[in-house]
């Protein structure tokens, strides 16, 4: 088995195992507490950081050349020189979580190492997969292919919704959301916002054109939450708007991503976005 191959099955067989953790602790008021902030200052509860520390370990207990770079406390060097980076979001809506609204994820996204060479940027990941913690539904980057459902996609679908498109939008301030309204309002569409708490899902959704628009304007984005969705919509065609550019998105650290758009190609809705938020 090659490498690479090992480094798969690791990571499904700890996808599967933090799925059954996340399950078995599900509605334990023990597990909401408080235990700090991460690394970009987003707080941290006692489940994000079990969850965080036990996937760290089966990959440190796996034998193979890797870093871990996790959203609670940042870089793992579980080796001198690694051949993988993996990042690792263990818990993506761990307010539902702990709220009990069943709507979370894990996201996993693997990276080869150049030891010769710069770090790997977002978009060149080998492996990825953003999976439901409380059913079997994932998406999957495998063998160079996206796949959702028992469906390979090789290219963004188009859903013809007349009345509507659906957008999962993330804002600081109303007005924001009021200026996307009126963009997609002006192009003679109506819309459904819908904000379910699980940005490596959603965003991933959009790549793949089942949510007509991802769109996050917070400046609290990481790389553990988007890693998959940015490398299916460059793999699928999706329009995809990011600051700071995807040559400047590494992995090898948690990276801020100040905003992210995305969408369907050719698309007048994406460019009067553009127009507002993305050029200087």
């Amino acid at each position: 088995m090659h490498g690479s191959d090992e480094m798969i099955k690791a990571s499904k067989k700890i996808i599967d195992e933090l799925k059954s953790l996340l399950r078995e602790h599900y509605g334990d008021p023990g597990y909401t507490t408080v235990v700090g902030k991460g690394v970009s200052g987003d707080i941290t509860r006692r489940i994000d950081l079990m969850a965080e520390e036990y996937a760290v370990d089966a990959f440190s207990k796996s034998g193979l050349n890797i870093w871990v770079v996790s959203e609670e406390k940042g870089l793992y060097r579980l080796r001198e020189n690694p051949d993988y980076i993996v990042l690792l979001d263990p818990l993506d809506g761990s307010l539902n979580y702990v709220s009990q609204i069943p709507f979370a994820s894990i996201s996993m996204t693997l990276y080869t190492v150049n030891r010769s060479g710069p770090p790997p940027l977002i978009h060149e990941a080998i492996y990825g997969v953003v999976a439901d913690v409380f059913n079997n539904i994932q998406i999957e980057y495998i063998d160079n292919k996206i796949m959702y459902d028992n469906k390979v996609y090789e290219k963004r679908v188009s859903i013809n919704r007349r009345e509507h498109r659906i957008v999962s939008a993330y804002f600081n301030r109303v007005e924001e959301f009021s200026i996307i309204r009126d963009i997609v309002i002006n192009q003679g569409e109506g819309f459904k916002l819908r904000i379910m708490g699980s940005t490596s899902i959603e965003s991933t959704l959009a790549s793949l054109g089942l949510i007509d628009y991802f769109i996050s304007l917070t400046g609290r984005l990481r790389n553990t939450d988007v890693a998959l969705a940015i490398v299916a919509a460059v793999k699928l065609g999706s329009s995809i708007l990011v600051e700071p550019s995807l040559n400047r998105i590494r992995v090898d650290k948690v990276e801020i991503i100040r905003k992210l758009v995305i969408g369907p190609s050719n698309d007048s809705i994406i460019n009067e976005i553009r127009r507002k938020w993305f050029t200087s």
